[in-house]
């Protein structure tokens, strides 16, 4: 050692029990513009989470305050229980995959994979060909070493760019848009793809993304964000069934929203009525609120049909009837010209037509009152 120089302090050992990310009033500004604003969470080991929010949001300067690439301008990250703010990218036990994938294509697909381990020479090179294959066969290219990256198809490129990945065996893997390069049928079976080999591994997945059926149909937990903030922090079907408010409600799936002030006995809408609410909801009386409906939470009836027993409770004209395969969506204007959809299975409600009279109801207790 240089004589006056002085060895920095060893980083504290990691908490065996540490969640695999921890963030504590993280956020950054760029100039006026403020990206990220005091976030805290937690990301537990071993699970797939997901940032999710509309472009701008903040969640991909999250991410990068979680790999290194940025620093936090307060707040900290800590990556197994060790702060990590000032740990620089390649010091941190992690890896990213990018949506480019960032395959050289001068290289094998055995070559690329082995990339990392022979840059950071972890393993002894004895042993990079065993390695090279197990990640193969975990990404289920078995006998495609030999091969050049023209010749694989978009799935396949991205799994030579996870068998990548993974080789080093990261204690966390951050995913940047994975998908977003595929065609939907493959995006879809992707989906289910990256989640199975997930759990076969054992990492953390951390993955941002503005898809909402990506999220839900792979995460453990979703963070969603907006205006660099985290708005809610739960599993997909909470988030779904119960959004903590209109943004999350409105950016996940699609929600029909009545808006009035609320009374003792339910939520007064101007030109509607007063609509019933669920209970539980925990607002005062006083409050301006906005009742969320989904779509398949909805029935429809002909206007001269019996009464329904979820009590029919609006009336309206039906607009357009849109076919989707797996469901029929119907488009009606309520008397107060509000837009409101309905959604069912199938072929859905037999003998209702465009310009037809309907009447809208739902049971409360599928309705959600949200204040904000």
């Amino acid at each position: 050692m240089t004589p006056g120089t002085k060895t920095a302090p060893a980083a504290a050992p990691p908490e065996t029990d540490a969640p695999a990310v921890r963030l504590t009033g993280v956020g950054k500004a760029f100039g006026t513009t403020r990206a990220v604003a005091d976030v805290t969470l937690d990301i537990r080991r071993n699970e797939f989470f997901s940032i999710l929010g509309p472009s701008g949001c903040g969640k991909t300067t999250l991410m990068r305050m979680i790999t290194g690439f940025e620093t936090p301008g307060e707040g900290t990250v800590e990556l197994g229980g060790v702060p990590a703010n000032t740990v620089p990218p390649h010091k941190r036990d992690l890896n990213m995959l990018f949506q480019s994938y960032a395959l050289f294509p001068h290289l094998s697909v055995a070559d690329n994979v082995a990339f990392e381990l022979k840059v950071r020479r972890s393993r002894p090179k004895a042993e990079i060909g065993d390695a090279v294959r197990e990640a193969l066969a975990l990404v289920r290219l078995t006998g495609y070493g030999d091969r050049s990256i023209a010749q694989l198809s978009g799935g396949q490129r991205q799994r030579v760019a996870i068998a990548r990945a993974l080789i080093g065996r990261p204690s966390l893997l951050l995913l940047d848009e994975p998908l977003g390069a595929l065609d939907q049928k493959l995006r879809a079976e992707m989906q289910l793809e990256l989640k199975k080999i997930q759990r076969e591994v054992g990492v953390t997945f951390v993955t941002v993304t503005h898809d909402q059926e990506e999220a839900l149909t792979m995460s453990d937990r979703i963070a969603v964000m907006d205006g660099g903030r985290v708005l809610q922090v739960d599993t997909p079907e909470a988030i779904y069934e119960r959004p903590a408010t209109r943004f999350v409600a409105d950016f996940i799936g699609t929600s029909n929203f009545l808006t009035g002030t609320l009374d003792a006995t339910g939520l007064a809408v101007p030109g509607l009525g007063r609509l019933p609410v669920p209970d539980g909801h925990g607002l005062a009386p006083g409050t301006e609120a906005h009742l969320a409906v989904r779509p398949e939470n909805v029935h429809l009836a002909g206007a001269d049909d019996a009464p329904s027993p979820r009590a029919d409770l609006l009336d309206g004209t039906l607009q357009q009837i849109v076919y989707l395969g797996s469901a029929t969506r119907y488009h009606l204007t309520l008397a107060d010209g509000t837009d409101l959809i309905a959604e069912s299975r199938g072929r859905g409600h037999g003998g209702l037509s465009v310009g037809a009279g309907v009447r809208a109801g739902w049971d409360p207790a599928r309705s959600r009152l949200l204040a904000e």
